[in-house]
């Protein structure tokens, strides 16, 4: 096993064969094995239904954990197909597994709505590892009576979950092709969107230009298609959302366990945040010297950035962060190394945004692009914070392991601020200091207002949608336009062309409604920042043993075993985010006027 610090220098940017990934001894072609999960799953459901459709209401209770366990087990097996799927990159294994997921969802659809339908039995144990009652399926019979309430009768379900591969799943899937499609250049010598945007990071002003006009132009290709299937997209939710009597964030709330009005204190504490990002580009537009500050002025660098990392340099760092939280961190972040579990290299076709795959039933695995800039040391550790969080979790259930996304976000943005600060206490030069600060606000500004706005964008759409009215390419890309105005203020100028910008984030179409995770994780990795920075050698066992608890109980629950509280966590926040607004400053010989440090954000 390696050990931490002890990789050799030249240690080469990791490439995982894809056969490594799947279970031992298995020939080829992957396409056999992927089928004979979805068959065990899809028969597994057809018996499910047998010995359980109109009995489940009156099962005892000391029999439903083993009727949920077989609910369990068909979910997985189709969910470890559909990894395989997704890291062949196949279509046509995707839209087979696509269909298992319709088949599925049908044959089982009398099973929640009688789980709901059941009376409690008394209270739910108060640990998810009890031996009697629910255990740890008591916070997913939970989310699930929480759902109940807007379940159609079982016929009208099944029929919606047939249409799901023509309706909002097969407009997902239009999206997701029409997004691959998006290239950069001349054909010759055209690339992909995501190798193209790190240009926008550059010091050279005309290199930012031209990498905003290359993507201006890529974009403005197909992009009344790309407008129809977000219309399309917004619709079929609409029409779902009608039928059963809610709204489109109905079934997100509930994957997240974030009530309406949890969710509405959290839009409004993003909300206290954008006159710091206003005046954080005021800053950023004095310390470039630039009097007309552009919407390609964004992510220019500021300071001295820091030289460029090997992949060695790298895991010692993630590593090294990890230890700091927790030995069992370090543990299992290096048991992903040893594991052959990261992909980071690049090569022709690959997936150019980071993501952590996880796979049941074994660990997980990461694909990333490592380049040597310093934005790809921080990736990494948070796509570690990912996995980590997956393998403590893995001791629950299934159905009780995955943690809400809320919780995924913010333990991974947890682990990336912590980074940052050690970079930040290891770096001599002040330049260097005042480079890696800004990087880092600048990110949590982003992941804050910028998601922020993206569910400010999806839910104008969906208003409009409600009403009546058209979703034409010009009503999107104003909706667009006005959102990003008000997040970034009026020291940056929006170029015409950066209109369609929001035509290539897939979020839109292929995860509705999830950006105010971002925001929530943000804010309460700010939160755990500020315990983790005021009691180090207590923190890491307090956060170890409230993660272990993967899914069983809701994520306020979990925060406030590791903060000792729930009120005011993102108030806390917010005032973390001024504090380091203010130590940037400390680092400048920049004064920003006092109006834009009080200012308001634009209507």
């Amino acid at each position: 096993m390696s050990e931490h610090g002890n990789f050799p220098p030249d240690l080469p940017v990791p490439q995982w064969e894809i056969s490594s990934l799947f279970p031992e001894p298995f020939p080829e072609p992957h396409s056999r094995l992927i089928e004979e999960l979805l068959n065990e799953a899809l028969t597994g459901a057809r018996e499910t239904a047998e010995e359980y459709a109109g009995t489940l209401t009156d099962l005892d209770a000391r029999d439903l954990p083993a009727a949920i366990r077989r609910y369990e087990r068909c979910i997985a097996r189709t969910q470890e197909a559909s990894c395989y799927a997704e890291l062949l990159q196949s279509d046509a294994l995707t839209s087979r597994c696509d269909r298992a997921w319709a088949e599925l969802a049908s044959t089982l659809a009398f099973f929640e709505p009688a789980l709901a339908a059941r009376k409690p039995d008394g209270p739910l144990p108060s640990e998810p590892d009890a031996s009697s009652g629910l255990g740890p399926y008591a916070n997913f019979v939970g989310k699930v009576r929480a759902a109940s309430a807007r379940q159609l009768p079982e016929a009208q379900e099944s029929v919606l979950a047939r249409l799901l591969p023509t309706g909002g799943e097969g407009w997902e899937r239009l999206a997701g092709l029409l997004l691959r499609d998006i290239q950069v250049g001349p054909d010759e010598a055209s690339r992909s969107i995501g190798e193209v945007l790190p240009g926008l990071y550059e010091a050279d002003r005309e290199a930012r230009r031209e990498t905003h006009a290359a993507v201006s132009r890529a974009l403005a290709g197909q992009a009344g298609l790309r407008a129809f299937a977000l219309a399309m997209t917004v619709t079929d939710g609409e029409t779902r959302a009608a039928i059963r009597g809610t709204d489109w964030l109905h079934e997100r709330r509930i994957l997240d366990q974030v009530p309406q009005a949890e969710l509405d204190e959290l839009l409004a504490a993003s909300a206290q945040c954008l006159p710091l990002i206003h005046s954080y580009y005021t800053l950023k537009r004095e310390l470039l010297g630039l009097d007309d500050f552009a919407d390609y002025d964004r992510y220019a660098p500021v300071g001295t950035p820091s030289p460029e990392f090997s992949w060695a340099e790298a895991l010692d760092i993630a590593l090294s962060v990890m230890e700091s939280i927790s030995p069992v961190f370090a543990e299992l972040a290096l048991k992903m190394i040893d594991n052959g579990r990261i992909d980071a290299s690049a090569r022709p076709g690959k997936r150019q945004s980071a993501y952590t795959q996880s796979i049941p039933g074994q660990l997980p695995c990461i694909s990333m692009i490592f380049s040597g800039k310093p934005r790809d040391v921080l990736t990494l550790t948070h796509e570690l914070g990912h996995a980590v969080q997956i393998q403590l979790a893995a001791g629950q259930p299934y159905l009780a392991a995955a943690p809400a996304p809320v919780m995924a976000e913010t333990l991974a943005l947890f682990c990336e601020a912590v980074a940052v600060r050690r970079l930040m206490a290891g770096a001599t030069d002040p330049a260097v200091r005042l480079a890696w600060l800004a990087r880092w606000l600048e990110d949590q500004m982003v992941a804050i207002g910028r998601h922020a706005a993206l569910h400010a964008f999806e839910v104008a759409l969906h208003d409009r949608a409600r009403a009546g009215e058209a979703l034409e390419p010009e009503h999107i890309d104003a909706a667009w336009t006005e959102g990003q105005r008000r997040l970034y203020g009026p020291a940056v100028r929006l170029t015409g062309e950066y209109r369609q910008w929001w035509s290539y984030l897939g979020s839109l179409f292929t995860a509705l409604g999830s950006n105010y995770a971002y925001v929530y994780g943000q804010l309460s990795a700010l939160t755990l920042l500020s315990h983790f920075e005021a009691d180090p050698p207590g923190f890491g066992g307090r956060l170890t043993r409230m993660l272990r608890l993967g899914d069983t109980r809701g994520p306020a629950e979990l925060l406030a075993l590791v903060t000792g509280g729930r009120g005011g966590a993102w108030r806390g926040a917010v005032s973390h985010l001024a504090l380091s607004l203010e130590e940037l400053r400390s680092l400048t010989d920049f004064h920003v006027p006092r109006s834009a440090v009080r200012g308001t954000p634009e209507p």
